[in-house]
């Protein structure tokens, strides 16, 4: 069995022994299992837990819960961080690519559209989703490792390596988000050769929740024409889709359903976001007005989404009624902990903040948002 400083020299070293090289990776998930580990990291680390924010993407459609466990298999070229090439595989080949070439790239997706360097420029250049597979070196920070004997992956002779989470919210590195955040350990293959690490299962309270699989991997030169960053025939690229901020009194002329505000607030509150997200027909996505509204010192704020009432409901929070109000608790450590929502002239309004007598005060009170911009006094 390798010792230790055997592992950790491997590690270190594969970013110069592991480069360049192909490979298949299959990414597995298990849904709950996931979202309670990562539940418990935020809790850990920050004291509460991400809640389900009132305004979300929606997709029209049938909406139904998502399966327990997904698999996702990706085909990765990869010469280094600005080099490299992700396509998806399996049942999902011909679906989807991205590129990149040092500053110049494309993400092509059959559903979502194409985005360019060109066309996007907000956001800078993507990055790698598995090329940290190829260069494993962060594990060494971000969690204590033990040798625990031989294993085989991918066909290749590696070691395996129990991996155990460090404390503190200071090792909270980008590997661990890639890893499994909220698990209690995880079982690693390292290739015995190369430095590259094969397999990473996460477990919390000793059942697997997420494991990133290599199934198949070769070393050397790739074609200088794998990372040409172009797009199938006749794909025009866009942006990608965000919401669009606009003024209060502009929401109503752009939105296909009747935009609600609060009658009153809080003295000093304010209105600090109103944002539109418009629809589109592939995928087919609906239109959502975003509003937020911020105590004075912005210690407490109350966000509502909106979209019209007939379109599909894409939330899983447990709903009781009050009168005629529904509410929702996630408990202590979410956050926005409470929500509440309510129909008003067909559009469907959702309120999230801390405060559930506020949200229920402030759902009962709506009146239609403004269409003239607010007068200056004087």
């Amino acid at each position: 069995m390798a010792t230790l400083a055997e592992i950790l020299r491997l590690l270190h070293d594969a970013s110069e022994r592991a480069r360049p090289a192909r490979l298949t990776v299959v990414e597995w998930n298990h849904a709950s299992r996931s979202a309670a580990a990562f539940d418990r990291f935020m809790v850990e680390r920050h004291g509460a837990r991400l809640g389900v924010g009132s305004a979300e993407l929606v997709l029209t459609g049938e909406a139904s819960p998502p399966p327990d466990e997904t698999r996702r298999t990706t085909r990765l070229a990869f010469e280094g961080p600005t080099r490299w090439r992700e396509e998806a595989a399996g049942v999902q080949a011909g679906k989807r690519y991205r590129v990149r070439d040092g500053e110049r790239w494309v993400a092509w997706d059959a559903d979502w559209g194409a985005v360019t360097h060109e066309t996007e420029q907000e956001g800078g250049p993507p990055s790698s989703e598995y090329g940290l597979l190829l260069d494993p070196v962060a594990v060494v920070a971000a969690y204590h490792l033990e040798p625990a004997g031989e294993a085989v992956a991918a066909g290749r002779d590696a070691h395996r390596v129990r991996a155990v989470p460090r404390s503190g919210s200071d090792v909270a590195t980008t590997v661990v988000f890639k890893l499994g955040p909220g698990g209690d350990e995880l079982d690693l293959a390292v290739d015995v050769e190369r430095g590259a690490l094969l397999r990473a299962e996460a477990s919390s309270s000793g059942e697997p929740f997420r494991r990133l699989e290599v199934t198949e991997i070769t070393f050397g030169a790739i074609p200088p024409d794998t990372f040409a960053p172009t797009l199938p025939p006749g794909v025009v690229p866009s942006r990608w889709q965000r919401p669009e901020r606009l003024a209060l009194h502009e929401l109503q002329g752009a939105a296909p359903f009747s935009v609600f505000v609060p009658a009153r607030v809080p003295d000093g509150w304010r209105l600090v976001e109103s944002l539109f997200t418009a629809s589109r027909e592939h995928p087919a996505v609906e239109a959502e007005v975003s509003l937020v509204y911020a105590s004075p010192d912005g210690a407490y704020g109350v966000s509502m989404g909106e979209r019209a009432a007939d379109g599909a409901r894409r939330d899983w929070l447990e709903w009781s009624r009050e009168g005629d109000v529904e509410v929702a608790d996630l408990g202590e450590h979410a956050v926005p902990r409470h929500h509440a929502r309510v129909v008003r002239d067909a559009t469907a309004i959702e309120l999230a903040g801390s405060d559930p007598a506020l949200l229920a005060s402030l759902a009962r009170e709506l009146v239609p948002a403004p269409t003239e911009p607010p007068r200056l006094d004087g």
